[in-house]
This record gives structure tokens, C-alpha cells and sequence, in this order.
């Protein structure tokens, strides 16, 4: 088997509802769909999820330029696909960073191999060691009242672990909405908090002292993705527990955040790795200094939440705490995919999320079909989706 071609489709999405966070709001998921063909008619499907230059340093337009003229005229075209490792390997010589322009191909593969071989892709991980995924749902920074509504509504939806975006707004309007959520959701509800970075030291060190009465789970990068030491002296001075997510993208930076003991654990987004095969040895990594990780989203649709879900659904490590690979529960503004069914999506049948757990699909490769009509109506406007091959 040879792949022979492959298609990168421009889309954009709108959320329902912006997430608002340190970053900025983010109110459209810029994607790109790619489709990996062989000369046997078997073809494999992915998706990038949103993209965000100043979270991951990838665009769109990036993300395009790599795959069709860098991995599918010099790497992809012509090879089998079963030679996974080699493809990522070539990819990672080619390309310094960029690692959810190399994930995306990754899904694709994984998807093909599963097609080719008749089985769901986690079979291909090692089969289902998690049938069903406990969820954290992520929540946008917003008024203290309207954090504590939404927050008693998930939790009733099933959601056991809710993460608020902080860093948006003044630290004591974060402190305060931090009390509001706690106050709504009871006491056995995990509450975490997520500041991506948008904290200096000082105001790390001011809001985590002064939160650490609410119960907070966990405080993911509160510092920016540079301050390695500042994780450390924030773990040494306050009772919250400290997860790095923006300073942990490659294998080194694991290593480096370990041997400094900077973090309590650490949180993966599949295409911050490189894609499945990646984010199997960042866990390993982790899990080697017995300590846990969370999986996040670039927020996605089904298609794209089908590869977070077969990965997590095959890595026993994975289920040991809550996951928020919640994508388009964020994209479409819903707590499950039952009683509020997606339509016009990228997957014609998402993966169901359900009482807050995500349940993998059984059909073959990533169990999800791509909807071409939906794929048609959300083009980006401008844009051309690019064919290498024939």
C-alpha cells in the first residue's frame, strides 16, 4: 500500500459561546481537514482542531504551507502508511516545532491503518483500556455569578471536574469568581484553574495563596511557558497543586520541568505533542516520575475528538484522573451529545460524550465518517483547500 495523494481543506467554525481566557477570546475554530489516499481506496481523515499562535505558535496558513509544501510533496507521497515512525521522524527533521501540523498527519494514519486492518485505532494502541473517559469540563472566565450558574448546571449535567479560565481580568475579580464557583458547586467537585500563562509571578503568588481556602484541584501554568523556576518557587510557597502545560511541549521539556520539581503533573493536548505516537511517549516520560497527566484540546470537532479519544481510551495511564478532551462540547456549547445531539459537524457521528465522560468510538480507524456536505459549507471564506498527488 502507497499513499498517493493528499487533500488539506481550509474550515472555520464558530463557537456558540467565546471562551474567554489570558490569551484573549476565542470565537472561531480555524482548521484544516487533511485526507490521506492510497492506491489500495482506502483514505484516512484528521483534523487540527482551533489553531492559536500565541498558545501553540501555528496559524492556519502555517499549517497548510507545511502540509502541501513541505510533508505531502517530500515525505507523505509515495510511502506506505504503516511506516508511521519513519513518517514522523522525516517530519520532525523537516520541521523544528510545528507539532499540530505533524499531528494531523499523524491522525490521518492512524485512521488509515485502522481502515486497512479493520479495527478501531485504540486496538491498534493496545485496545481499550478506558471505556469510558471522565471528563473536567473547561470553563470561560466570565462575571462571578454567571461562573457559579454555569458551574452548578455542569455539575448537574455530570461533570465531577470543572476547570475556569483565569488571567483574563484583575486577580481579585479572579479570586472572587474562583470563591463563586466553589460556593455554587459543594465541596466534592474538583475546581481547577487554568491562567495559561498570564500571570506574572507576583500576581501567581498573590491569587494562588488567597485560593488555596477554595479547595483548588490544581493551577495549570500559572507563569508564562518560559518560567521553568517560576513553577518551582511557586510549588515551594503555596498549597495549590502546580500543572505545566505551555512549558511542557517536547520530551525535553519534560525532563527539565521533572529534575527541577516544578510541577505536581502535567497537561498534554495531543496535537502539542505530535499526534498519538508523540503523545504515548510524552506519558511515558511522565508516568516514569509517577506523576499524572491531563489531555486538553485544541478545540475540535468530532473528527478531531475522535483521535483524542481513541488515545485516551488505549492509555491505561490516561485514566487515573479526569481529561478535558472536551472540544466540541466548547465548540457547539453543550454538556453532552444525548439530549442535545451536533449537527452540521465535521464527523457525521461525533463520539458520544454523556454525564460527563467520553465514551470511544468502535468503528474502524478513529470510528467517525467525515461529512463532506459540512466540510463544503464550512470552508474557510477565501480559502482553497490545496490536492498533492493523484
Amino acid at each position: 500500500m502507497r499513499i498517493t495523494k493528499v487533500e488539506c481543506i481550509p474550515v472555520s467554525i464558530p463557537f456558540v459561546k467565546p471562551i474567554v481566557m489570558s490569551g484573549g477570546p476565542a470565537t472561531q475554530s480555524d482548521a484544516v481537514v487533511i485526507k490521506i489516499h492510497t492506491d489500495e481506496g482506502i483514505t484516512g481523515i484528521g483534523e487540527t482542531g482551533d489553531t492559536s499562535l500565541w498558545y501553540m505558535g501555528e496559524s492556519q496558513d502555517s499549517i497548510m504551507h507545511n502540509l502541501t509544501k513541505v510533508f505531502a510533496p517530500q515525505i507523505i507521497i509515495g510511502e506506505d502508511p504503516f511506516n508511521i515512525e519513519t513518517i514522523v521522524a522525516k517530519m520532525d527533521k523537516a520541521t523544528r516545532a510545528n507539532s499540530q501540523s505533524k499531528a494531523v498527519v499523524d491522525y490521518a494514519l492512524h485512521d488509515l491503518m485502522g481502515k486497512a486492518l479493520g479495527v478501531p485505532v485504540y486496538k491498534l494502541l493496545g485496545g481499550l483500556s478506558n471505556p469510558k473517559i471522565a471528563l473536567a469540563f473547561v470553563m470561560s472566565s466570565g462575571t462571578a455569578e454567571a461562573v457559579g450558574a454555569e458551574g452548578k448546571a455542569l455539575v448537574e449535567a455530570g461533570f465531577q471536574g470543572l476547570k475556569l479560565k483565569v488571567g483574563a481580568q484583575a486577580p481579585d475579580e479572579d479570586i472572587e469568581m474562583i470563591g463563586a464557583l466553589r460556593e455554587a458547586v459543594g465541596s466534592k467537585v474538583k475546581v481547577m484553574i487554568d491562567a495559561n500563562g498570564g500571570w506574572m509571578y507576583h500576581q501567581a503568588l498573590y491569587v494562588l495563596q488567597r485560593v488555596a481556602k477554595y479547595d483548588v484541584f490544581l493551577a495549570e501554568q500559572p507563569v508564562p511557558w518560559w518560567d521553568i523556576d517560576g513553577l518551582a518557587r511557586l510549588r515551594r510557597k503555596v498549597d495549590v497543586p502546580i500543572f505545566a502545560d505551555e512549558s511542557a511541549a517536547e520530551l525535553g521539556h519534560l525532563l527539565q520541568i521533572i529534575e527541577k520539581d516544578a510541577a505536581d503533573g502535567f497537561f498534554l493536548k495531543v496535537p502539542k505533542a505530535g499526534g498519538i505516537l508523540k503523545s504515548r511517549r510524552w506519558v511515558s516520560v511522565v508516568q516514569a516520575a509517577n506523576l499524572p497527566v491531563m489531555c486538553g484540546c485544541m478545540i475540535n470537532t468530532g473528527l478531531g475528538s475522535a483521535a483524542e479519544a481513541a488515545f485516551l481510551g488505549a492509555t491505561a495511564w490516561m485514566g487515573r484522573i479526569e481529561q478535558e478532551a472536551v472540544g466540541p462540547l466548547n465548540l457547539y456549547n453543550i454538556y453532552d451529545t444525548v439530549s442535545a445531539p451536533i449537527e452540521n459537524d465535521l464527523a457525521k457521528k461525533p463520539p458520544r460524550y454523556e454525564k460527563g465522560f467520553l465514551y470511544p468510538p468502535d468503528g474502524v480507524g478513529l470510528g467517525v465518517e467525515l461529512d463532506e456536505a459540512s466540510v463544503e459549507k464550512l470552508a474557510t471564506p477565501g480559502k482553497k483547500p490545496v490536492v498533492i498527488g493523484k
